[in-house]
């Protein structure tokens, strides 16, 4: 095999094929990388590889035939390209969680939430705010692309869960995933602010953010979601061991010393932002929650304008001369 141009993609077919034709130190240099890179990219696209020894037995006739290549599983690409992350080691690896007793709570989330809701619920019911005091701050960023306040939690996740579901269903079909590593998607920057933006002045966003994006495969077009609770600019007062409140107005309420902070608190409204995940094409579209109104009731009309978003971006890739998946 000839030595690949930078951006080449190359199926897990032919990285397989390339795996058991020869050794790892002299298969990386034909795809411009080295052995060791060569071995990371294998290891995240689940492609098995000789193991120690192989070659030596090869050269003598003894090896045993190579086992099959395995379907691609949830999460792993169908391929690389020069420049993708995993040759430089940064794939997920599997990394066994202590998991404690089943609990009821377990049960009813396996019962009601979607897979992908299930690690984010147990996350962020064990977390605390983050430094402005509001957003929930889990400990890892593997999970999906959520953002919401305590109070807000439970409703978060059943809409989160019901429009993953949604979109998965018989009706639809389309794939919720977290990226895989293998794929260079970006993550955009995501606003909860409710206000118009103020020329000059940035909106808010959380200070978590998400290891890799969530991404739903829609008419084989990736598209980038986040979920989170929207907030208000909102005159809050200091009252001591480091405890804020809606400000009153009147200082007399107040025990001194005290002051007055603007800032962001969530309202317990959701919003959807689609975007698009590829870098160079931007795209984005936004769903929020209105007071009064039930906004799974929107989730028929939110299905629509990702069908309809994806269309847009297809063009907008195809454009760019970028691979849609």
């Amino acid at each position: 095999m000839t030595k690949r141009g930078e951006g080449h993609f190359i199926s897990r077919r032919e990285l397989y094929d390339l795996a058991w034709s020869m050794p790892a130190t002299q298969a990386g240099p034909t795809l411009g990388i080295t052995g060791e890179q060569f071995g990371n990219i294998c290891r995240a696209l689940k492609i098995p590889r000789p193991g120690r020894g192989y070659w030596m037995k090869w050269k003598a006739n003894t090896a045993d035939p190579p086992p099959a290549l395995p379907s691609a599983s949830r999460g792993v690409a169908d391929g690389w390209k020069k420049g993708d992350s995993t040759e430089h080691g940064r794939a997920w690896r599997s990394e066994p969680q202590p998991q404690g007793p089943r609990t009821f709570v377990d049960f009813q989330d396996s019962r009601r939430l979607h897979q992908l809701v299930i690690p984010a619920a147990k996350a962020l019911r064990n977390s605390h705010p983050d430094r402005h005091g509001h957003y929930l701050n889990p400990a890892t960023q593997r999970l999906i692309d959520m953002a919401c306040s305590k109070d807000g939690l439970e409703k978060c996740l059943r809409f989160t869960s019901d429009l993953f579901k949604r979109l998965e269903g018989p009706t639809n079909g389309y794939r919720v995933s977290i990226a895989a590593a293998t794929k260079s998607f970006i993550r955009a920057s995501i606003d909860t602010a409710t206000e118009a933006a103020v020329p000059g002045r940035r909106g808010f966003s959380p200070s978590w953010r998400p290891l890799r994006p969530t991404v739903v495969s829609v008419l084989g077009v990736s598209i980038g979601l986040a979920v989170v609770e929207t907030s208000r600019r909102t005159q809050m007062r200091y009252v001591g061991h480091g405890r804020f409140v809606v400000d009153s107005g009147r200082l007399e309420d107040y025990v001194p010393p005290t002051w007055v902070e603007t800032r962001n608190v969530p309202t317990g409204l959701l919003r959807i932002t689609a975007y698009s995940p590829f870098y160079g094409v931007p795209w984005q579209r936004q769903w929020t929650e209105k007071p009064g109104k039930l906004f799974s009731l929107q989730l028929d009309e939110i299905v629509a304008g990702l069908v309809a978003g994806a269309h847009e971006l297809f063009l907008a890739l195809d454009e760019a001369g970028i691979r849609p998946g």
